[in-house]
């Protein structure tokens, strides 16, 4: 395997996700403003698989949009183009075309490729593909929009 780009300890630094929802172990490859290629390795060990399935564990696909979804935040930290101001981050806000094509189990390692397909003003859409030994298992978009950590969810208007 390649030399990492960024390490494990680098990922954590910069997510705020922790065990047991960080989704990301290294990336090989980032290119600001425009793509990024990490890893995340699947391992028996992980909690999802205490129940996801007792008799045959496979990865739910809401955690390989979770590893994608966290890769394109790596990506958007480093991409100029997209000025964070602190306590902002971009929250994902739509999942399009998404596709889950073969199982993941334990043992395998996810290739999360993810490419921005446009930034505009408050808003970012990436494109994604996750392999394992080259075979595609998951593919689709992403759309995220920025927020702040303090805000406060609004209210529905309510008609009078």
């Amino acid at each position: 395997m390649a030399t990492p780009l960024m390490t494990f300890e680098e990922v954590r630094g910069l997510l705020k996700q922790r065990f047991p929802m960080l989704m990301v172990d290294t990336v090989l490859e980032l290119v600001p403003g425009q793509r990024i290629l990490a890893v995340k390795n699947v391992t028996g060990s992980e909690i999802q698989f205490l129940g996801h399935f007792p008799e045959r564990a496979v990865m739910p696909g809401t955690l390989i949009v979770e590893a994608f979804g966290q890769a394109a935040s790596i990506l958007f930290s480093r991409t100029r183009d997209l000025p964070m101001r602190p306590g902002e981050f971009l929250m994902l806000g739509v999942i399009h075309d998404m596709r889950f094509l073969v199982p993941v189990v334990p043992g395998d390692r996810l290739d999360i490729e993810v490419k921005i397909l446009k930034l505009a003003g408050d808003v970012a859409l990436v494109d994604g593909t996750v392999t394992v030994d080259e075979t595609i298992v998951a593919r689709g978009r992403l759309g995220f929009a920025r927020a702040e950590l303090d805000a406060k969810p609004t209210e529905p208007a309510r008609n009078a």
